[in-house]
């Protein structure tokens, strides 16, 4: 209309009204276009919150994840590590992943055709053994970490999932997950292979009679040592056989023979791996027929507190006689404190008992013999007096703790001994009691169910063990509220239920029963963002064995996340790209009004002075 308009007004002035009119309706449409701007800028407003201030899950976060929150960029990721957040730090250190090998890491995605052969690593435990999930613990200057990883196909809810893609020179290909921050691994980390064996057999002579034999072992990556034995041979007879229970790699032992002969000792070293024995671990030794003697044992045995008898042994042969034990005894000052003599041509003699200061002594035995004074270092030994009120068994504590007894199956040990072992199983079972009593895994709960959940621990092995059970119940109670706690201790800040120790001698079992009830209102949360197993209507938790209860979730859920699911993904770049897009439009259409509205007045303002 505006060309019609301005072409014909040389040849019909008369058109100047319609032009005025024209120019009404322009202005308007300015005003009308004007509004639209505004509001479309506050609309690109509103919008850049959502592009550089994303909303987040509500279940976004989980205690399993390595970085609470996730990282946005690598220079992100390397503060953490930098911070040695979370200890994950020391975790690549330990599997042999540099710094340098994460800062030269790239962006890249995990399919569903890649999850197969991957480990995803968490800082909790979310699955069983039977499961897959492995423990890895590793120990840099800080005390033992431990950390968890199991196959990726047990939490691949929602591929592909955004990584950051590296490869180390000694641990292969990883990456690390943008939401969480946790490592994804093609290998689990290096299976170790226990190995033990015997070392050494090493015989000195001490006395003409006697000889300490030394025996030593290695272990590593696990093994342990459980025994030493012993063997003694002259020609093809066994003439004496020992036997020691110890998990040390030396160990060694006295061994006295008065008749002549050559002889040959072997060790065998009990292990976890098995018995072992070679060549090393063999030797030979000879009793000469010349007349000697000497100084064979010194045993300081403490009858009371603070009473210790004295008693020693000598040894001769081929005619050599024992004429007289002298006891001496030392305080820590290296004072003599007290000097006993016995006369004796007997190869053991005891001293008188001695009334001593609480302290440290050293006593040294000399036996006077027809060949000469004899001593060694097997005729010196220390002890200690202690103050009033000990623990016979461990001298740190008082009779009475509840620690002082002996382990039930080596009375001359204590019971928290490295060497009083025990081996602890642990298992779970599950009840629906609302749905009769069936098997809790087997029927989905609904709301207001009642599931009880039963842990026992049996002692497998020979030796009594102090247990204490716990319980973590985060999974659970997204579910669930605890109604039966069984005598045990809630925190209800790591949602750990938790009971005393308690003593389970071998052969025994302990149980315990909880309770929980489903909530009336099953939640409708999102499925967790970093941790899959977060609201995914299960209930999974682990004692020994994982126990998985399906629960009944709201239809709204399972749709809302199913759609959503299948939904495009966009991001910043798409939504800029239509913010601008829509802006051009808007602007244009707004020039376009100014435009034309200056037209007119210039057309109107040259029609009146004659131009036109």
């Amino acid at each position: 209309m505006f060309r019609r308009i301005v072409s014909n007004l040389s040849f019909s002035p008369a058109l100047v009204g319609q032009l005025g009119f024209y120019a009404k309706r322009l202005r308007k449409e300015e005003t009308t276009r004007r509004l639209g701007l505004i509001f479309t800028a506050l609309a690109l407003v509103v919008q850049s919150f959502a592009v550089f201030s994303p909303p987040e899950a509500v279940n976004a976060a989980s205690p399993a994840d390595f970085i609470s929150g996730g990282v946005s960029n690598k220079q992100e990721l390397l503060q953490h590590y930098d911070n040695n957040n979370n200890r994950i730090k020391g975790l690549y250190t330990s599997l042999g992943i540099t710094r340098s090998e994460i800062a030269n890491m790239k962006l890249g995605t995990i399919g569903a055709n890649a999850v197969p052969g991957k480990y995803n690593w968490s800082r909790t435990s979310l699955y069983s053994a039977s499961q897959g999930q492995r423990s890895y613990t590793f120990n840099i200057g800080a005390g033992d970490v431990t950390f968890f990883y199991r196959p990726l196909s047990l939490t691949a809810a929602n591929p592909p999932y955004k990584v950051l893609v590296g490869n180390s020179e000694q641990f292969g290909w990883f990456a690390i997950l943008m939401d969480c921050g946790n490592l994804i691994t093609s290998k689990p980390p290096r299976q170790v292979n226990p190995q033990a064996a015997c070392q050494s057999l090493n015989i000195s002579q001490i006395a003409p009679t006697r000889f300490r034999l030394t025996a030593k072992a290695n272990t590593k990556d696990g093994a342990n040592i459980k025994r030493y034995n012993y063997e003694i041979r002259q020609g093809n007879d066994v003439i004496s056989s020992k036997s020691f229970a110890t998990s040390q790699s030396s160990h060694s032992f006295v061994y006295e023979r008065e008749k002549p002969g050559t002889y040959k000792a072997r060790v065998t070293v009990v292990t976890s791996e098995g018995e072992k024995t070679n060549g090393d671990c063999k030797e030979s030794f000879v009793i000469d027929e010349k007349p000697a003697a000497a100084c064979g044992s010194l045993e300081a045995q403490l009858i009371t507190r603070n009473t210790v008898s004295l008693s020693g042994s000598a040894t001769k042969s081929n005619g050599a006689t024992i004429k007289k034990y002298l006891f001496v005894i030392k305080n820590a000052d290296k004072k003599v404190v007290k000097e006993l003599s016995v006369a004796s041509t007997k190869k053991n003699a005891t001293a008188d008992t001695v009334r001593l200061k609480p302290g440290e002594y050293t006593a040294r035995l000399t036996v006077k013999t027809s060949v000469g004074d004899k001593t060694n270092q097997d005729c010196v030994t220390t002890f200690k007096v202690a103050p009033p009120e000990v623990c016979p068994y461990n001298p740190s504590l008082a009779p009475g703790s509840p620690d002082c007894q002996p382990c039930p199956g080596n009375p001359n040990i204590w019971i928290k001994d490295a060497d009083c072992e025990a081996e602890v199983v642990s298992t779970k079972t599950s009840i629906n009691m609302t749905n009769d009593s069936v098997d809790a895994s087997t029927v989905t709960a609904r709301a207001n169910d009642k599931i009880s959940y039963t842990l026992t621990v049996a002692n497998k092995g020979t030796n009594s063990k102090i247990v204490t059970m716990t319980e973590d119940l985060t999974d659970v109670l997204e579910y669930a509220t605890l109604i039966d706690k069984a005598g045990g201790s809630f925190n209800s800040t790591t949602q750990v239920l938790s009971w005393p120790s308690f003593a389970l001698a071998p052969g025994q079992t302990q149980s315990r029963t909880i309770a929980v009830q489903v909530l009336d209102k099953i939640p409708v949360t999102n499925t967790g963002t970093s941790n899959p197993d977060s609201y995914d209507c299960t209930m999974i938790n682990t004692f020994g064995n994982s126990v998985k209860v399906n629960v009944e979730c709201a239809t709204e859920k399972v749709i809302v996340e199913q759609v959503v699911g299948e939904l495009p993904t966009t991001g910043p770049a798409e939504n800029l790209t239509f913010a601008s897009i829509l802006l051009a439009v808007v602007v244009y259409f707004y020039a376009r009004s100014r435009q034309l509205g200056t037209e007119v007045r210039l057309i109107r303002r040259n029609l009146n002075t004659g131009t036109v």
